[in-house]
């Protein structure tokens, strides 16, 4: 397994999405307490036979011990839910890429990406994520407005990243400290055939 720091993700209202920033900007953030503020992702790259993917990505809220693990669950909206929902802890990847941003970045986005080219915000996603390519395994730290020119009164972000072998459904978990505090918050893309506590608090 190796450990790949991806930058600082920017969460000005501490509400954080994890999506398919390509076809599932409108999910839900998760219904957690995070500060808002800058934190670190990282990403942990499973070195398998012959090729490396993703295994989870991280974003650490805070260097506490996680004593406990949950199964994230997004904020509640006025839709009744269907049994073809995704289960709570789970949201679906169609393109292969995932990602975690702010929920003020994915309704910045939302509200611009309509006016942009038809292919400019894939283009522009898939432009960083190949360079910073690595062993076969993708990722990219995208600033809004370096990356698709949209001005915005704060600096916003979003990291994303490829999902283990490609498009699914992948479960995302928080940890929690003594006290009950967001530590970490993992998705986990499937890769390794573990109990999900074998992962490296």
């Amino acid at each position: 397994m190796r450990r790949r720091n991806a930058g600082m993700l920017e969460l000005p209202t501490g509400e954080l999405v994890a999506c398919d920033p390509l076809t599932f900007l409108d999910t839900e953030p998760f219904d957690i307490a995070i500060e808002p503020g800058r934190y670190p992702v990282l990403l942990f790259v499973a070195e398998l036979r012959d090729e490396s993917r993703l295994a989870y990505a991280m974003l650490e809220v805070s260097r506490e011990r996680t004593v406990r693990w949950k199964r994230a669950d997004v904020q509640e909206d006025d839709v009744r839910r269907t049994l073809f929902d995704p289960p709570d802890g789970g949201y679906p990847v169609d393109s292969s890429v995932g990602s975690f941003m702010d929920a003020h970045t994915a309704g910045v986005l939302m509200n611009y990406t309509p006016l942009l080219e038809d292919d400019e915000f894939p283009r522009a996603i898939h432009g960083e994520m190949r360079r910073q390519q690595r062993q076969g395994f993708a990722w990219a730290n995208l600033d809004i407005r370096q990356s698709l020119g949209i001005h915005s009164g704060q600096t916003l972000n979003l990291i994303t990243f490829e999902t283990g072998f490609g498009p699914g459904l992948y479960e995302t978990w928080v940890g929690l400290d003594e006290k009950g505090r967001v530590t970490r918050v993992v998705s986990d893309f499937q890769v390794l055939d573990l109990h999900f506590r074998s992962f490296p608090m």
